[in-house]
């Protein structure tokens, strides 16, 4: 320890001067970490944010799809219903399905038939074709003659789904199966 005689050196003093000087009162010590905290809670609720409206975008895209999804089974089944039902009407009299090669596609033999052509239904339309079956049809159908519906669903121009029907030889025309390609 100094005497009190002798001088005290310059450092000495200014410490002695500024002793209470460099001092942040107790109020104002967390200004720092108040900014601090404010910032790190805007990210987190901006990231937050960002993860909700993700969400809610995919769950929209995903209703939407799975809606024009069934909308085109509907309209594919339209056509499955109008290419039965035309077999039924005309099955015996109609050309087109009575005198058929195996395995050959029925093409159209005058306007009344639906298949070839798109045919409109709600907002879609759909595409008939109609297959005479042989003995080639054997692996996958237990049976050697019929008829074999494709319908080719579109909504708006865009995506196509499709869906089959096995129909009996006419007169009767009546379902056999029906399935969805994968």
């Amino acid at each position: 320890m100094q005497n009190q005689s002798e001088p005290l050196s310059i450092w000495t003093r200014f410490a002695l001067h500024n002793r209470g000087r460099g001092r942040v009162p107790p109020e104002q010590r967390c200004r720092g970490s108040i900014l601090l905290l404010t910032v790190i809670l805007l990210s987190f609720l901006s990231v937050l944010l960002l993860l909700v409206t993700n969400s809610i975008m995919l769950g929209t895209q995903s209703r939407e799809s799975l809606r024009t999804s069934v909308e085109m089974l509907y309209i594919a089944e339209a056509g499955l219903a109008h290419g039965q039902a035309f077999c039924v009407a005309h099955g015996e009299t109609s050309p087109l399905l009575a005198k058929q090669e195996e395995g050959e596609e029925l093409s159209e033999p005058d306007t009344e038939a639906p298949f070839g052509v798109w045919v409109p239904f709600g907002q879609g339309e759909y595409w008939i074709q109609a297959f005479r079956l042989g003995t080639d049809a054997q692996p996958f159908v237990k049976k050697d003659s019929g008829i074999l519906l494709v319908a080719t669903a579109r909504l708006d121009g865009e995506g196509r789904r499709r869906a089959f029907l096995l129909l009996d030889d006419p007169p009767s025309c009546r379902s056999l199966a029906w399935w969805e390609p994968d």
